[in-house]
Formats: C-alpha cells, structure tokens, sequence
C-alpha cells in the first residue's frame, strides 16, 4: 500500500491497482463477482477492480462456522475444475475465497462478512446466524419455513434463528445486502487482527504467494489482460443484474 499516490501491489494481478471512482456501468469485482461500489482500486488498462475490502482482505482469519481450524485466502478455485462450493449458501464461486484446506470447507468473501447477530424490526430479539441443521431428526425439514418470505427454508445452509421463540430464516431476508456489507467493510469479528499481528500476516502472505505463483501465471498467460477487458466491457451491464438485491434473497433459498 502506498498511502501517498493511493496505490496497492496486489498479488492477484500485474499492475498496481489505483484507488479510483468506479466508472459506469460499475465493473465487476474480481475478488467477489459482485459490482464495485463508489470506489475501488482499478487497472484500467486492463479493466480489473477490486472492492477495498476485498483487495485488503486478510490473508488468514478464524471464522466461528469453523472453529476447528483458521481459513486461509485463496485467489482463486482450489480445485481441479475450477470452482468452489459455499459451505454458507450452497453455491459454486470461481473468484477469490476463504479455505480450510484441512477440510475443503469454502466460503464466498462476502458470505463470511454475514453479520453473525442481526436485530430485526420484525422481531423482539435478535437473530443468530446459525451455520449448521439445529433441529432434532424428528423434525421434517421439509416443513421448515422463513417467517417474513414465508416460503421454504433450506437448514442445510446458514439461516437466522432466535432459538426462544423458534423464530427465524433466509439470510439473504434479515441480514444487509453484500453490497452493503462490502461497503461497510468486512466488520464481522472474525476479521479482527490481535495487536503485533502484522508480522504474522506477512510471512502468511509470502508463504501464500510462493504456493500460488504458479498457479496465477498459468491463468494470466490463458487470460490476457485485454481480452478480460474487452468482456469485462460488454458483459459487464449483464452480469451486473444478476447480482442485484432479489437475486441475493434468492440464493440463500
């Protein structure tokens, strides 16, 4: 990070990455494959932004929904077919996402920033994040619903639960928007360091960049940075909509 001239030398890509107002239509992040917001840090001549939170995520961080082991940041789909699944909602990813290489266990950068309590004007008492089924084996899952969408609610994904009154449902219904919460920054506690821990980070980031190296020049020299700028340009209105509020409610059903 150069505070001076706000650029960053980011590992994921050639060029340094400016901070810059995101042109319109707002390009797609690399890191999360959901659209920029007001500022990010770009290459423009090769069309490549990243959300600032995603582009000064940490390299490492403990995550409550896997308290065994610390998940570890990866550029990109550790698998041979190139995607991942999300252990939060289900779905596959192919940009940057959180590992446990132990475990194969994946979360979407935005997924593991989901607030993990969230009060709602709906209800009397907050909700928690619940990140795996709590409900006996006598109990249909099937007949499981969210009470504001009152549609099905899959419990083999996170959900929202007051467990007093039985009260809960989708993420994507109680918690911000990704946007929103990239925004904001990823303020979860999970992403809290301990003081003293920048040298730490710094060996994890230099042991990171070995493992990947070659992994990430293979992918430049199949993808040259002006064909992903071309696309980037004329995809980038669609792909955009695909990402808007509903389509986040959603994913999670």
């Amino acid at each position: 990070m150069n505070n001076l001239d706000k650029t960053l030398i980011h590992i994921s890509h050639l060029h340094p990455l400016n901070l810059v107002r995101s042109p319109e239509p707002r390009p797609i992040c690399h890191a999360c494959s959901l659209p920029c917001a007001d500022q990010s840090y770009g290459c423009t001549d090769c069309w490549y932004f990243l959300h600032v939170t995603c582009a000064t995520a940490r390299c490492s961080m403990k995550h409550p929904s896997h308290p065994a082991h610390t998940l570890k940041f990866e550029l990109t789909a550790p698998y041979s077919e190139g995607t991942f699944m999300c252990n939060a909602c289900g779905l596959a990813g192919t940009s940057f996402c959180l590992r446990c290489r132990d475990c194969s266990y994946d979360l979407h950068l935005h997924c593991a920033a989901v607030p993990h309590k969230v009060i709602h004007p709906s209800h009397n008492h907050p909700v928690f994040l619940v990140y795996k089924n709590p409900y006996p084996s006598n109990i249909p899952t099937d007949q499981v619903y969210c009470d504001l969408c009152k549609t099905y609610l899959n419990v083999h994904k996170w959900f929202y639960l007051c467990t007093s009154c039985d009260f809960g449902g989708h993420v994507g219904c109680f918690s911000p928007k990704p946007l929103e919460v990239l925004s904001s920054g990823l303020q979860a506690p999970q992403y809290t360091q301990p003081n003293g821990a920048m040298s730490q980070s710094a060996n994890e980031m230099n042991a990171l960049l070995q493992m990947q190296r070659q992994r990430m020049q293979a992918e430049l020299q199949l993808n040259s940075s002006m064909m992903f700028a071309n696309t980037m340009r004329n995809a980038g209105q669609d792909i955009g909509s695909l990402w808007d509020n509903s389509y986040y409610e959603r994913r999670w059903i």
